[in-house]
């Protein structure tokens, strides 16, 4: 994932020139991806620096650190970001890519999330690009628990072969527990008393084989 992100700046950078019309310069790009870094965490710097290698670095509280050394978690949420103003920029020659009107599609957002990412990528999209609508997929409860009210909708297919949709009520205001069992038909208060049962089974056994023993 980092290399993959490491060689887009790259070539980004290696295409800006002060001799392009400013359409097809693609600094905006570089820029607009380091302008969300720091509104994702201020601490960032609205820098990059290439080295001879080809190595990228971030000014992160005054630091030079090397693009390759950030979390695998914190450069999957930078690759989402990316990847979004790339594409709105292969289709627009507007120079605000943040407010940019439009539709993004992401197919099981929390891979390769850590779990504080899954709290929180939702807002945080929603907070960088207030004018884009985000069509999630995910099997994430966490991801799930950000969202309000006729914003979850969990799809299954009928008999027919039919994929229907039904609104779940509310996930961010209720409790992770009911939200897993509307969402994924996952009873975690059901599996805890069958885990109690087993446990309360085994003691008794272990029990009468101590009596049996004797």
């Amino acid at each position: 994932m980092s290399e993959s992100l490491n060689e887009w700046f790259v070539l980004r950078a290696q295409s800006v020139n002060p001799y392009q019309r400013e359409e097809d310069n693609r600094k905006i790009e570089i820029d607009t991806v380091l302008n969300a870094l720091n509104i994702l965490d201020n601490r960032i710097e609205k820098t990059l620096k290439i080295d001879g290698d080809g190595n990228v670095f971030l000014t992160i509280e005054g630091q030079e650190r090397e693009l390759s050394e950030l979390s695998s978690g914190f450069i999957s949420v930078v690759k989402i970001i990316q990847s979004i103003i790339s594409a709105y920029s292969a289709f627009t020659n507007a120079t605000d890519l943040l407010n940019v009107k439009g539709v993004v599609l992401i197919d099981e957002i929390e891979s390769h999330l850590h779990i504080e990412w899954q709290t929180k990528i939702v807002p945080t999209l929603k907070n960088l690009f207030p004018n884009t609508t985000f069509y999630i997929a995910t099997h994430s409860p966490l991801v799930l628990s950000q969202l309000a009210e006729g914003e979850a909708y969990l799809l299954k297919r009928d008999a027919d072969g039919v994929v229907r949709s039904q609104e779940i009520n509310s996930p961010n205001t209720r409790l992770l527990e009911n939200v897993l069992q509307d969402a994924f038909d996952v009873d975690l208060n059901q599996l805890k008393r069958e885990n109690m049962e087993h446990i309360d089974q085994t003691k008794a056994k272990q029990k009468l084989l101590a009596l049996l023993n004797k």
